[in-house]
């Protein structure tokens, strides 16, 4: 058994630098031209996160698993995590007449009115409730889809419900953002399912997901292109550099062009935060957040509460938008630009590494032991550093609470070696 449990897996992190090289590969070499200040110091700081995420992973291999603390049965759990999110769900659909489900068919008609009429615009007291419910769903969901065939029916086509409604509450709200966390972390569990040997794939079940996985790429860009035509986010002129992009571009010569402009969407909405993440390594040190300063809403729930500002001053995100005369949530930054708020860029670094380890122990706790909490962590992680070249995660509520304080109990409640 301590064989066994010494397997090392290196998918998931390679995959995961992979999409993180793919981006620095766009911003590069993308439609839109950037200047970038000192570009040798940036690369290379970019280049020391990817290798200390990296070894902070393969630090995480060594572990053999470590089970919990508290002792209760892992499928009653997850099932009732299941009831409690479905009924969550039922309620919150029920209060707010349909939410964003009932603009669904509205945004394929007029994206920009569905956008202007969701909740992400409008909050509700259910705004509010997702940060204590968003932990419960992911739950279920990620534990769902990993111990698929352990599980009754009747659970696992609630969790198919969960997941199609979430789904469709985006595409009601004109966003992108829900799809890809719901399709990433699903990624993550149904990869952890596999290497746990809980979901056995035959030749015609490789075959089915290949045709499912086109599929919903094709569907995704056909939905962002609509998004781009029709939610006034088309791009032509780059806002933050104001050029045109490349007309040699080689998607551009080899494109229609009615594609130019999802090919110019695309290539700004994944690489235009290295642009701004360059732009705050040069701008000077104000001090630091201790950790208060790397998510927006801390900030503004504190500036609300007791009038205090000043650690917006600090943080190198904020002052970045206030440099452009931009609302918060216009642009992207990168994870690094508001982690580094609160510990410096270098120390970054030092953050990083330690979410790699914290991804890699996950994993060896998901897969030696019956640890809800575990999975959840794993998948969480696995779109939070997907997430790295975008944003913070801890930007909302219902980000810190699954991104922040669930992998803080997991941390917690992991039995001690003897």
């Amino acid at each position: 058994m301590i064989n066994q449990r010494a397997r090392k897996f290196y998918f998931p992190i390679i995959f995961l630098l992979s999409w993180l090289g793919l981006t620095i590969f766009i911003f590069i070499f993308g439609p839109y031209r950037y200047k970038i200040t000192n570009s040798f110091i940036f690369y290379t700081y970019l280049f020391l996160i990817h290798i200390s995420l990296y070894l902070g992973y393969v630090r995480g291999q060594r572990s053999f698993g470590r089970e919990m603390r508290v002792k209760f049965d892992y499928y009653k759990f997850v099932e009732i995590t299941v009831i409690i999110s479905l009924f969550y769900f039922i309620a919150k659909l029920i209060l707010t007449f349909g939410g964003d489900v009932r603009h669904f068919s509205d945004t394929f008609r007029n994206a920009s009115k569905s956008y202007i009429s969701s909740t992400l615009k409008h909050s509700n007291l259910f705004s509010y409730l997702d940060i204590f419910f968003a932990p419960i769903s992911l739950i279920a969901i990620t534990n769902t889809i990993f111990n698929y065939k352990n599980l009754r029916k009747q659970f696992r086509y609630s969790v198919y419900i969960l997941i199609l409604f979430s789904i469709a509450s985006s595409i009601g709200s004109a966003t992108r953002s829900g799809i890809v966390q719901i399709a990433i972390i699903s990624l993550a569990a149904f990869s952890l399912g596999i290497y746990k040997k809980n979901i056995i794939l035959r030749y015609y079940h490789k075959v089915l997901i290949i045709f499912l996985a086109a599929g919903f790429v094709i569907g995704f860009l056909i939905y962002s292109a609509l998004l781009t035509n029709t939610r006034g986010s088309k791009i032509i002129i780059n806002p933050l550099t104001h050029e045109l992009p490349r007309k040699d571009f080689f998607l551009t010569k080899l494109t229609s062009p009615k594609f130019h402009p999802l090919i110019n969407n695309i290539s700004f909405y994944t690489s235009h935060s290295y642009y701004r993440l360059n732009k705050a390594m040069n701008l000077p040190f104000k001090g630091l957040g201790f950790g208060l300063t790397n998510s927006y809403f801390v900030m503004d729930n504190i500036e609300q509460l007791t009038g205090w500002s000043e650690l917006k001053e600090i943080s190198y995100g904020v002052r970045l938008d206030k440099e452009i005369g931009s609302n918060y949530g216009l642009y992207w930054s990168t994870f690094y630009t508001w982690i580094a708020s609160d510990f410096t860029f270098p120390g970054t670094i030092i953050v990083v590494f330690f979410i790699g380890y914290f991804f890699s122990l996950a994993m060896k706790d998901s897969l030696y032991y019956s640890n809800p909490l575990s999975v959840t962590v794993f998948c969480t992680l696995f779109y939070f550093i997907f997430h790295f070249a975008f944003n913070n995660p801890l930007q909302d509520g219902p980000g810190l609470t699954t991104s922040f304080f669930t992998p803080l109990i997991w941390f917690i409640l992991r039995k001690r070696n003897k």
